[in-house]
């Protein structure tokens, strides 16, 4: 499996631009998602453009402040 350190260390290799500048662009709709999902407040669906959607099961949809359980 593809690690995104690899990803991002190919792309700086074929633009030429600074692995920081690339690390930061790569890692940043994952920690979007990460801080979205973790917020109280906001029930949205993520959607990156194309790609994929995450979707909140409904029981979140109406209170995410509900914990996990089976």
């Amino acid at each position: 499996m593809i690690e995104i350190e690899q990803i991002i260390k190919e792309v700086s290799k074929n633009t030429g631009v600074d692995i920081d500048i690339v690390s930061t662009i790569c890692r940043h709709s994952f920690i979007y998602t990460m801080n979205v999902m973790k917020d109280e407040e906001d029930t949205k669906d993520i959607l990156f453009n194309k790609l994929l959607k995450f979707k909140l099961k409904r029981r979140f949809k109406e209170d995410k402040s509900r914990r996990y359980s089976k």
